[in-house]
Formats: structure tokens, C-alpha cells, sequence
């Protein structure tokens, strides 16, 4: 699907011995209903066979009993926007970060209810941290089989570590781990995606929060691109990626 026009043009003149010009195949593309879009990626080492094992065994809850968890990373190249206005014929160009200073992880627990439970830390999680964002996370959670009572996760290393299994079946909840190589399956990516729109909208301020003022600051600016997602969003990235 992402060959060039002048590679669809050669292929047909190998295959059939026709020749013509690029723009006549364009011209057929088009008709046919052929656009060219981005490209999205799917791993090669997706596992077939496990994520229908995934979806056999999801499907056993109700959507608003899934709790999704998942870190992403921030730093002040995040609020750089992607388009910009200039003259035709000019280069839209503005002078930014290449160096990405402090970077922060953002941790949050998302459910058909909202965010349940956030930490932001700087650098990365480590065990110790996860731990205590976990033991916060269990006190906005119910006991299997109520509301907001089975925690999702990928499966990073800390995630699956006993301790981590323990805390959360002690208190009656239940977790369990998205198949490898499968973000498309997790509706906390799409959550990050508008968490991150935010960010570029309040780009300046985040730069500078990033760059001179204080942890509380910065945490603030985090946490207001986090939480201004509202539960219509939520619903239809459920839906998206197939709970609801």
C-alpha cells in the first residue's frame, strides 16, 4: 500500500506489459475510491493468536468495570505545535527546544468515570513509585465484580511484578495485561494524544513551567492537559478500541 506511483506504474508494466504515465495511474487510483492517507504501523511481532486470547477474556467484563493504566513521557519539545502559518512559497519556521530539558512522566488511571487517580513524577517510574501510585489507585477502586474493579495494563516489567499482583487481588480487584505490541487495544493512548493537544495549546506556558518555574507548577500544567478530558471522550475511545 505505500508504494510510489512510479512503482505501481512499473509493476503494471512488468505484469501486463502496458506502459503509461504516472498520472493515468493516479487517475485509476482515484476512481477506484483510492486516497493516500498517513500510514499507520502494526508491529510484526503482533501475536494473532493473542490477542484474540485478550479479546475472549475482556470480554468476560463490562466495560465500566475496566480501569486502563499507563505512563507516558512529557517534556518541553511536547508543546511544540506541528503546523504553522507563513507566506506560499516560504518555510513555516520558528526557532525551539532541541535539547528536552526536564522530562516528566505522567501515570494515569482512566475509566468510563474520568481519570480515577494520577501521579506525575520526574524521570520515570520506578517500582518503589508505581507501588504507591497503585496503593493511591485502590482506594478510588471496588471489589471484583463492581464498578471500576479490573485494572488494565501492558506488559512492562514493574507492571507485572508480585508485589504489584498482590496489592491489587488483596484488595479484591483484578488486573490484567493487554497482549504484546497492542497500544491499539488501549484507549489511555488516545487520552494521551489529547492530553498532549492541550499541551500544545497552552505551549508557551508549558515551555516556560518546563524550563523556570517550579515542580508544582509544572505538575499543575500537567495535570489541567490531563483532567480537562471529559467522560464523552472517554466513552468513545471505549468504543474505539472495541469495549463499549
Amino acid at each position: 500500500p505505500d508504494m510510489y506511483l512510479d512503482e505501481l506504474r512499473e509493476m503494471l508494466t512488468v505484469a501486463s506489459g502496458v506502459q503509461v504515465s504516472v498520472s493515468t495511474v493516479w487517475r485509476a487510483l482515484t476512481r477506484g475510491g483510492y486516497t493516500m492517507k498517513k500510514m499507520s504501523r502494526a508491529a510484526i511481532e503482533r501475536s494473532a493468536d493473542k490477542r484474540l486470547e485478550y479479546i475472549a477474556k475482556i470480554s468476560e467484563y463490562n466495560a465500566n468495570q475496566l480501569v486502563f493504566v499507563d505512563e507516558s513521557s512529557v517534556d518541553r519539545r511536547t508543546s511544540y505545535r506541528g503546523y504553522a502559518w507563513s507566506i506560499r512559497g516560504t518555510k513555516a519556521q520558528r526557532k525551539a527546544f532541541f535539547v528536552r530539558g526536564h522530562r516528566f512522566s505522567v501515570l494515569p488511571a482512566l475509566s468510563l468515570d474520568g481519570i480515577l487517580h494520577s501521579e506525575i513524577v520526574e524521570g520515570s517510574f520506578c517500582s518503589a513509585s508505581f507501588q504507591h501510585f497503585i496503593d493511591g489507585l485502590l482506594n478510588h477502586m471496588q471489589p471484583y465484580p463492581g464498578r471500576n474493579s479490573v485494572i488494565v495494563m501492558d506488559n512492562c516489567r514493574i507492571h507485572k511484578h508480585s508485589d504489584i499482583v498482590e496489592a491489587i487481588t488483596s484488595r479484591g480487584m483484578r488486573c490484567e495485561y493487554l497482549p504484546p505490541y497492542s497500544p491499539d487495544l488501549n484507549p489511555i493512548e488516545l487520552a494521551f494524544s489529547a492530553m498532549k493537544y492541550h499541551l500544545r495549546r497552552d505551549g508557551e506556558y508549558v515551555r516556560m513551567a518546563m524550563t523556570v518555574m517550579s515542580d508544582e507548577d509544572i505538575f499543575m500544567a500537567l495535570s489541567k492537559a490531563l483532567y480537562i478530558i471529559d467522560s464523552r471522550d472517554i466513552y468513545n475511545w471505549y468504543n474505539h478500541c472495541g469495549y463499549v
